[in-house]
């Protein structure tokens, strides 16, 4: 089911990309990459999926996983 991916980052970026979201098993996939090179980006801050009215923080990066 298509969401949205969005990470926080310190300067106060966000940034919001498509994702595919499996709700039985909470697999985040196909996250959409963004060019991001003109931004200074160093610390994460906070990460969630957007899935209808739900802002949804408990979920799995399989993509994560593997680093």
């Amino acid at each position: 089911m298509k969401a949205t991916y969005v990470s926080v980052w310190d300067g106060g970026y966000k940034i919001e990309t498509s994702c595919e979201y499996d709700p039985a098993t909470k697999k985040v996939t196909d996250i959409e990459t963004e060019d991001v090179d003109d931004l200074d980006l160093d610390i994460l801050t906070d990460e969630y999926i957007e899935f209808g009215d739900e802002e949804i923080r408990d979920f799995i990066n399989p993509d994560k996983e593997e680093e």
